[in-house]
C-alpha cells in the first residue's frame, strides 16, 4: 500500500461526523467503525514481531506505549493484543505506538475483533482511557460484525490504492 491522504469525500464524511482525517489507512478503519458499528485496527504489518498476532491478559505491571502517546500499566484484568515482542495493543480500548502506521508503512494488517463489553469497560475506567472503540464495545458488538468490517475496509482499500495487493486472506477464529 501507499500511504497518504484520504479523498476529499472521506476526509469530508469524517469531519462531518467529529472525526480528525489522519491518512488513507487510518481513515479506512475510522470509516468502517463510523459506517458499520464495528471498531478496527491497522498494523503496519513490517512493525509485527513474527508471524502472528494474539489476544491475551496483560501480565501483571506489563506496560504498553498507546497512540496517544501515554504508556499504560496494565494488570492481568486487561487484555491486550500482543505478537511475540509483547502488547501491540489494548484490547478494545487503543492500539499501540510501535505498531502504528506511518508514512513508511508499505504492508497493512487490519485487525477487527469482538470483545467482551465488560471487560472493555472494566479496562477503559481503570485506565481512565476513554475512545470511539471503548465506547462501542462496551456496548457489546455483534461478532458477525467484524469480518462484513474487514470486507468493508478492504474493498475501500483497493478503491483508494489500486495497486494493492490483498494476500493472506481473512483468519476468523470466532
Amino acid at each position: 500500500v501507499k500511504v497518504g491522504p484520504s479523498p476529499l469525500w472521506l476526509q469530508n464524511r469524517l469531519s462531518s461526523i467529529g472525526l480528525n482525517p489522519i491518512n488513507n489507512l487510518v481513515d479506512i478503519t475510522n470509516f468502517v467503525m463510523a459506517e458499520l458499528g464495528q471498531p478496527m485496527h491497522a498494523f503496519d504489518a513490517d512493525k509485527l514481531v513474527g508471524n502472528t498476532i494474539f489476544v491475551r491478559r496483560a501480565k501483571d505491571q506489563e506496560t504498553c506505549e498507546a497512540l496517544n502517546g501515554e504508556t499504560y500499566t496494565l494488570s492481568t484484568s486487561n487484555l491486550v493484543i500482543a505478537d511475540e515482542s509483547g502488547p501491540i495493543a489494548i484490547a478494545g480500548v487503543i492500539g499501540g505506538n510501535g505498531s502504528s502506521i506511518g508514512d513508511a508503512t508499505t504492508r497493512v494488517f487490519f485487525e477487527s475483533a469482538a470483545f467482551q463489553a465488560s471487560s472493555v469497560r472494566k479496562t477503559s475506567a481503570a485506565l481512565k482511557l476513554r475512545t470511539d472503540a471503548s465506547m462501542r464495545f462496551e456496548k457489546a458488538q455483534d461478532p458477525e460484525n467484524t469480518v462484513r468490517a474487514l470486507s468493508r475496509a478492504l474493498e475501500l482499500l483497493l478503491e483508494m490504492c489500486p495497486e494493492a495487493r490483498v494476500v493472506g486472506g481473512v483468519g476468523d477464529l470466532y
